[in-house]
């Protein structure tokens, strides 16, 4: 009976988390704090010691502490959302936890609800893109939620009545990369699965491919979505069948280019300095800081591009208030080097200790390649949902080590 309880609690905040990566970033702190608490519970019924814990998550807890601790001895601490930061990453082995504990009915409950919130999403996003959508006056009464919703009314340049779409987070950043994730992780779930739950999780992986793709007009997640999925396909499939699907999905990517004019332009203008967003202009930024600091970094949550930029930068980047467009970048500004360096380091240790065999292994494998991709040219790591989202992501995936298999409801080596 104890356990009946507490698995219903864990599906609920963890329902939370995954509502509010999708909709409303105040839902996934609950939904996190809530989890984070579930999963304490589960790790002392278990009988699990701190001792055995920072072990199991050595690189974590390095990483964490050097980023914690060694710029605040250098006289520059972390600021309160420079913390925040660095602390969603407890979010990952308190998610795989968390997972891990639910049974396969309710990881197929958590599945079918935060899946079909991310179809709604997209739904959401073409309606916005095709200019279906009341004016902005009509949010007005929903102000007190903070969600920009003033941002889906930025018309695409070249094509007449198409909006950049932001789906249920009015963020089109945000939705590509979420959005990314989501799609990605239902790939790779999917390849795993068979019957019904395969299909439907391929479904969402083929809405998500076309959302991000076409809705928000992200270069970066687009590139990085159709990539990271023929990664994924490539992993997931025999070689046989994996080739020829890769070969599809780039076909049709290369076809949605030529077809779409304002799209292929972005693309091709995205070279220039007015095309990428200065980000040359905002990675010189990073690398000021970084200049300043190499070792122990000007301190998480305190660099801003705008605070590094020169009188002769554009004015967006004198005027910007994130980071560098780079996350290891901005990663080895606020960190230093050895920081950015454990940081990479355990993002290889992730990638080493998915078991890709299971369906949420080789989905947050994918997730972590998007990611990784994705921060060459992106700091995913500024918006907090996206965070929320990766480490709730990878938490899951790493689940698949302990605990219940849904393929079959059996018990996982």
């Amino acid at each position: 009976m104890r356990r009946n309880v507490l698995e219903r609690a864990l599906l609920f905040f963890m329902l939370l988390w995954g509502v509010g990566c999708l909709f409303l970033e105040g839902l996934a702190a609950v939904g996190f704090a809530g989890t984070a608490l579930g999963a304490l519970a589960v790790a002392r019924q278990e009988g699990v010691t701190v001792r055995g814990a920072v072990r199991a998550w050595a690189p974590l807890v390095v990483f964490l502490a050097w980023s914690l601790l060694v710029p605040t001895l250098a006289g520059h601490p972390p600021s309160g959302t420079g913390v925040a930061r660095l602390l969603d990453f407890v979010g990952i082995p308190v998610a795989a936890v968390a997972f891990g504990f639910l049974s396969d009915a309710r990881r197929m409950w958590l599945a079918w609800a935060v899946g079909g919130l991310f179809l709604v999403s997209c739904a959401v996003a073409g309606l916005q893109h095709f200019g279906v959508w009341p004016p902005l006056e009509a949010w007005a009464p929903l102000a007190w939620t903070r969600l920009p919703f003033d941002r889906v009314y930025e018309p695409v340049v070249g094509a007449e009545h198409r909006f950049m779409a932001g789906g249920l987070l009015f963020h089109r950043l945000k939705f590509s990369h979420i959005g990314g994730m989501a799609a990605v992780f239902a790939l790779g779930v999917g390849l795993r699965l068979r019957g019904r739950r395969q299909w439907a999780a391929l479904a969402v992986a083929g809405v998500g491919l076309v959302s991000v793709g076409l809705f928000p007009y992200a270069r970066a997640g687009s590139v990085a979505l159709v990539a990271v999925m023929g990664g994924v396909v490539l992993l997931g499939l025999p070689r046989r069948v994996a080739l020829p699907t890769c070969a599809a999905v780039l076909a049709l990517a290369v076809l949605a280019l030529a077809l779409n004019r304002p799209l292929r332009e972005r693309f091709l203008d995205s070279g220039s300095d007015s095309g990428s967003g200065n980000r040359p202009a905002l990675r010189e930024t990073g690398l000021r800081a970084l200049r300043q600091h190499p070792v122990t970094g000007v301190g998480p949550g305190r660099f801003q591009a705008k605070k590094y930029a020169t009188e002769d930068m554009p004015a967006q980047a004198r005027e910007h208030p994130g980071k560098s467009h780079n996350q290891y970048l901005s990663m080895a500004a606020e960190t230093g080097v050895p920081g950015a360096l454990l940081f990479v380091a355990l993002l290889g240790w992730l990638a080493w200790r998915m078991p890709r065999g299971r369906p949420e292994g080789l989905g947050a494998l994918g997730v972590l390649g998007f990611f990784c991709l994705l921060s060459l040219l992106h700091d995913p790591l500024f918006h907090v949902q996206a965070s929320q989202a990766l480490v709730l992501l990878l938490g899951i995936g790493l689940s698949a080590r302990r605990g219940v298999d849904w393929r079959s409801g059996t018990q996982a080596g």
